[in-house]
C-alpha cells in the first residue's frame, strides 16, 4: 500500500513538473517579448518626458544622504540627467544609447564616462536613465514558481553594465517584483525591488530599492516624485549644443 501511494504521489510531481514546464516553453515561444514590454509600461513613459527623482543612500538603514534629480527623456535610448543638489548644481550626465557624457560647470567639453558611473550609494546613472529591457535584452529561460514567473535576461549587447538580469513579475499582471543584477564579469551586483503604486490612474513603478550584494547593509532608494509629459527637443540630446547653451534656453526655444 505505502510503495503505491509513494508511487502514485511522484507520478503527480511529475506531471507537475511536466506542466510547468510546457507553459514556459509555450511562454517563450509566443510572447515572452510581449510580456517584457508589459513590464516596461511599468516602469517607463512611452512619451517624451521629464521626471523628478529622489535618490536616498542609505548604511544599515541609517539615512546618509538626500540628492534631487530631474530626467528629461524622448525614448528609451535618450536621457538627460539633471543634478539638482546644491552640492551638484550644473552638472548633467547625456544618455545616447550606450554612450554617456558628464558635462560640468563651466567646462568646454564633456568627458565620456560609463553608465556603471555612481551617482550616490548604489545608483548609477544606467539606474536613474532606465533603460528599456524589452529592447535591450531577450529572454533565454522562463519559469514559474508560485504565482511568480521568473524571466533570464541576456543584454543584446556587450556594451550594457548589467549583462544578465534575473527578473521575477507578478503572474497576474507583469508588474515587476524583483530583479538580480549581474555585471560582465558574472558578479550578482544589486538586486532591485519594485514599488507598486499609482499615477495619473494607471499603476507605475513609484520607486525602487537598490540592495547592494557586495558591500552588506548598503541600499539606495530612488523615488519617483513626479512625471510630467513635455515636449523634449532633439537638441538637448547633442553634446555640442548642449555644452554651449542653457537648458532653460534649450526648453524654451
Amino acid at each position: 500500500m505505502f510503495n503505491k501511494l509513494t508511487k502514485t504521489l511522484l507520478t503527480l510531481a511529475i506531471l507537475a513538473v511536466a506542466s510547468s514546464s510546457v507553459y514556459a516553453s509555450q511562454l517563450i515561444k509566443i510572447d515572452a517579448q510581449t510580456v517584457l514590454s508589459k513590464v516596461d509600461a511599468f516602469r517607463n513613459e512611452s512619451a517624451s518626458v521629464k521626471v523628478s527623482a529622489t535618490v536616498k543612500a542609505f548604511d544599515d538603514d541609517i539615512l546618509k544622504h538626500t540628492k534631487q534629480y530631474d530626467v528629461y527623456s524622448s525614448s528609451s535610448k535618450r536621457a538627460l540627467v539633471i543634478f539638482k543638489s546644491d552640492s551638484e548644481k550644473g552638472q548633467k550626465v547625456l544618455m545616447k544609447g550606450s554612450d554617456y557624457w558628464m558635462f560640468m560647470p563651466k567646462s568646454r567639453r564633456p568627458i565620456r564616462i560609463t553608465p556603471m558611473q555612481k551617482l550616490l550609494g548604489e545608483a548609477s546613472l544606467g539606474d536613474i536613465a532606465t533603460l528599456s529591457w524589452s529592447e535591450e535584452y531577450h529572454v533565454k529561460n522562463v519559469a514559474q514558481v508560485k504565482g511568480v514567473i521568473q524571466l533570464e535576461l541576456k543584454a543584446n549587447s556587450t556594451k550594457l553594465s548589467y549583462q544578465r538580469i534575473l527578473l521575477e513579475i507578478d503572474q497576474k499582471d507583469y508588474f515587476p517584483k524583483k530583479a538580480e543584477l549581474y555585471l560582465r564579469s558574472g558578479k550578482h551586483a544589486k538586486t532591485a525591488f519594485f514599488e507598486r503604486g499609482n499615477r495619473d490612474d494607471k499603476v507605475k513603478v513609484v520607486a525602487m530599492t537598490l540592495q547592494d550584494k557586495v558591500q552588506k547593509g548598503q541600499k539606495t532608494v530612488i523615488a519617483y516624485d513626479a512625471v510630467q509629459q513635455i515636449e523634449v527637443p532633439d537638441k538637448l540630446f547633442n553634446p555640442q549644443i548642449l555644452i554651449r547653451s542653457d537648458l532653460d534656453q534649450l526648453l524654451t526655444e
